[in-house]
């Protein structure tokens, strides 16, 4: 018993060391960037957690500038996440049609979803959704104005 917790023991400390090497590490490679910052835009994890905080909270509008935060090299990124699923989808579209659309930022809007059709598992996801949901995201595309030949691209592909 003794020998047991004295090796958990001897454990902890060599996990907590090697933590706090990894994050001095971490802090001397990026020391002015946050990982939320504007300029950087979220990581895949952020992103998850923030996703999460939005579903247990409803908050659109924290979620769609989050979104708008994030530039176009950032999104794909994001969106290649495993945890994309339906739910992730709708959130999106709703954020664009609760805070893009009535703010003119349609070029941006067009940007996102077409990152999301570029997830690894979008075609997936998308044969799940249900025809109500098909038919409101369609309705979001309806309300861009952008290209039309874009525009198309995006219904075709929802």
């Amino acid at each position: 018993y003794r020998l047991g917790r004295e090796r958990k023991q001897w454990y902890q400390r060599r996990v907590r060391g090697m933590k706090s090497k990894d994050a001095a590490a971490a802090a001397a490679a990026t020391p002015d960037k946050q990982p939320d910052s504007p300029t950087t835009g979220p990581t895949s994890f952020s992103f998850l957690q923030h996703w999460n905080e939005y579903k247990k909270k409803k908050d659109e509008t924290a979620f769609a500038k989050l979104l708008e935060s994030c530039d176009s090299a950032t999104l794909g990124r994001l969106f290649s996440t495993p945890m994309m699923e339906s739910d992730m989808v709708m959130g999106i579209c709703g954020a664009i049609n609760l805070h893009f659309i009535p703010n003119s930022l349609d070029a941006k809007a067009v940007e996102i979803l077409t990152a999301l059709t570029k997830a690894p598992r979008f075609d997936v996801i998308t044969m799940l959704l249900s025809q109500k949901d098909k038919k409101s995201i369609h309705n979001v595309i309806s309300q861009l104005n952008h290209d039309e030949k874009v525009l198309q691209s995006l219904r075709s592909k929802f």
